[in-house]
């Protein structure tokens, strides 16, 4: 019997190009996230008081800042794999948070796109298009200089 040998045959520039873009849209979704926790700040207060969480107010601020920037980090692609991890944690925490611990059932079809989206960033890295990738190539080159 025949014994097939595939290989998957990757073009690095398209996988980067990918990568690029879900970083991007995810990043975006949680700078929206974030600036509407900051543009509401009351409710996100009286939610995070009323839950009786401790510190309410550092907690919620906190989360908010930390949303933005975990967003921008996201978008240019610096502590990539870190920043897509945290990211799905603190969303679901603001969320939480947001909607006073009602589970709205479309804030978590949001956290699955999230998390389907930031998967491969967290798993397989950034890529070329990426801070992270730049900082490893002046790396590599200043280790092998002459």
């Amino acid at each position: 019997m025949n014994s097939l040998n595939f290989h998957c045959q990757i073009d690095e520039d398209m996988f980067s190009w990918a990568i690029f873009l879900t970083r991007f849209i995810a990043g975006i979704v949680l700078l929206y996230i974030a600036t509407g926790s900051l543009l509401y700040y009351r409710e996100f207060l009286y939610n995070a008081a009323a839950l009786g969480w401790p510190m309410p107010v550092a907690l919620a601020i906190g989360l908010s800042v930390s949303l933005l920037f975990l967003g921008l980090l996201l978008i240019l692609g610096w502590f990539t794999r870190l920043a897509a991890g945290l990211s799905v944690l603190v969303t679901a925490a603001a969320g939480v948070l947001f909607f006073a611990g009602n589970f709205n059932k479309i804030y978590v079809a949001l956290l699955l796109l999230l998390l389907a989206a930031l998967l491969p960033a967290t798993l397989l890295g950034p890529g070329k298009i990426s801070l992270d990738y730049n900082h490893a190539l002046r790396r590599a080159k200043k280790t092998f200089r002459g």
